[in-house]
């Protein structure tokens, strides 16, 4: 790895700690749509998004807000899905759907 790529990853590590974040990623596509849904059920508001979530789509962006949490919810179809938000609701989302969590992003 060079020596931005380094720096990048630091200052990213940094940002998670600092933020108190967590990222769930590779969350297979059915699963994904399945917990955005959940969570609006659940009252929560899709902010931010272009359309709705479709994971046929190429990818699709879109926020999940509820109060002053947020959780960033990203999808593409290399990638798959992706989750951002507060420690103790991403380990939540984790822990109910049996999903791994990391610290920082993987790449």
């Amino acid at each position: 790895m060079g020596l931005l790529t380094n720096i990048r990853r630091a200052l990213i590590a940094s940002k998670f700690q600092r933020k108190d974040l967590k990222i769930i990623e590779a969350i297979p596509g059915e699963r994904f749509a399945t917990i955005v849904f959940d969570f609006k059920d659940k009252g929560w508001e899709l902010t931010d998004a272009r359309g709705d979530l479709d994971v046929s789509r190429d990818s699709w962006q879109g926020k999940l807000r509820k109060g002053t949490s947020t959780l960033t919810c990203t999808w593409s179809k290399d990638d798959q899905g992706e989750i951002v938000g507060l420690t103790r609701i991403v380990e939540g989302i984790a822990k109910d759907y049996n999903l791994k969590v990391q610290s920082t992003p993987s790449r």
